[in-house]
């Protein structure tokens, strides 16, 4: 045992010892290369040289002002801006005389220029390289997500607007650029039958179907998961149970929740019409062939709807969850009813968050792609069926990928930024009105 006692302490002497020799010797490597950097920051920003420079002028402005002693700075020991101004005083009074002496006011000229800064220009110089440093340090923090939004995000809206500028362009053809139009574009997909009007062909357009599934889903969802986050906070006995069920939708792929969906609402065998035969009703074709167009609307609004319930629960949630307990107890003192606390009380308090679900939501049901795929497939509506189920991005999707014409691709993604940006607007000047901060 002694034996075992005196090898762990020789072991754990040895390796102090290892340890202090290897932190030495990665002090000695910091400092070299500290050194060289010093050294090559030096060579690079000729800063020997400068300061043989300046030394040179501070010289020189001893010589003017007759400065004899060597312990003396001119930096620290004399009046910088009073000699400063004697000099100006001087130059100007040579620039009044008759003959003017040009070599003498434009040696005074250049010894302005070598004296030394004053205490204020240093602290000026100081407070510009501080901001500059902090600026420089918050572009590091920030340069990862500044590249993932250049490429992502800012490349392909100035990629769109330098599109939409050319005339007769399509990749899929390989046709190239006849020409060059102004507003040529945007009035190609206005005037489009599937975009805005719809013709008899179509039965709908992708503007409708947009603006049906914002002013229906968004309403709906916000007014559902406000309901269920409110009664989640209220619940004790398996509260982190619901709170995971009702989370689980958004970690669930949309496109396989919309197979679900449309296996749901099936004509033949699907679960909707065997609930609906209970009640003795013929639930009919929902999503296939023979559908008309409420019920296809009608099931994508209750995917849209229930797609997006997760998220906002969680959000509500947090935020009720935030609010301070003492106003509901002074509440309940009061014996004020449950409506007329979360009237009064949650509803103000949670006005901020509200808002930004209202936001988003609206700017997310304007970009509506996945559940009309999810639901009814490439064709973006049911077999057969002489409407369209398409929204806005949609109709870019089919223009920038069936035919290949980027340009009007371009134009009419601009037009919906143009929709989901005046939307942005007018909510947040509602917002400055109606929100609690």
């Amino acid at each position: 045992m002694t034996k075992v006692k005196e090898y762990f302490f020789s072991f754990k002497n040895k390796m102090r010892a290892g340890l202090w020799k290897f932190n030495n010797y990665l002090q000695k490597t910091m400092d070299k290369v500290k050194t060289f950097f010093v050294k090559l920051f030096r060579v690079v920003t000729f800063y020997d040289k400068r300061e043989k420079k300046k030394e040179k002028g501070y010289q020189e402005i001893r010589q003017y002002l007759g400065i004899t002693d060597p312990s003396i700075s001119v930096r620290y020991d004399i009046d910088i801006v009073a000699e400063k101004q004697k000099i100006n005083e001087k130059i100007t009074g040579l620039s009044k005389e008759k003959e003017l002496n040009k070599e003498e006011i434009g040696y005074l000229k250049q010894l302005l220029k070598k004296f030394p800064l004053t205490t204020k220009q240093e602290h000026r110089i100081e407070d510009v390289k501080g901001a500059s440093r902090k600026f420089i340090r918050a572009l590091l923090y920030l340069a990862p997500a500044l590249i993932f939004l250049g490429i992502f995000t800012f490349y392909p809206i100035i990629n769109a607007i330098r599109l939409v500028f050319y005339d007769g362009y399509s990749e899929v053809t390989g046709q190239a650029i006849k020409g060059y139009t102004f507003l040529g574009n945007f009035k190609k997909v206005i005037t489009d039958a599937n975009f805005i009007f719809p013709s008899t062909h179509t039965g709908s357009s992708a503007l409708i179907n947009t603006l049906l599934i914002v002013g229906i889903s968004v309403p709906i969802s916000i007014a559902v998961s406000l309901l269920i986050a409110a009664s989640l906070n209220a619940i004790k006995p398996l509260k982190g149970f619901f709170q995971t069920i009702f989370f689980l939708p958004y970690v669930t792929n949309a496109l396989a929740v919309g197979l679900v969906f449309a296996y749901i609402f099936r004509k033949d065998g699907g679960l909707f019409n065997q609930f609906l035969k209970i009640f003795g009703v013929d639930g009919g074709a929902w999503v296939g062939m023979g559908a008309v167009q409420w019920k296809a609307m009608f099931v994508l609004l209750l995917f849209q709807v229930w797609n997006t319930l997760a998220f906002k629960i969680m959000v509500f949630l947090s935020a009720i969850q935030g609010i301070d307990k003492q106003y509901y107890q002074a509440a309940s003192i009061d014996a004020t009813p449950r409506f007329k606390q979360f009237r009064r009380i949650t509803a103000p308090l949670i006005s901020p968050t509200i808002f930004y679900i209202i936001v988003t939501s609206v700017i997310g049901a304007f970009k509506s792609y996945s559940s009309v795929i999810a639901i009814f497939g490439n064709e973006g509506a049911p077999a057969g069926a002489n409407y369209t189920m398409k929204t806005i991005v949609f109709y870019i999707y089919d223009f920038f990928n069936t035919t290949g014409k980027m340009p009007e691709a371009a134009a009419a993604s601009l037009i919906l930024f143009g929709f989901i940006l005046v939307l942005t607007i007018i909510q947040m000047q509602v917002g400055k009105r109606r929100v609690h901060y």
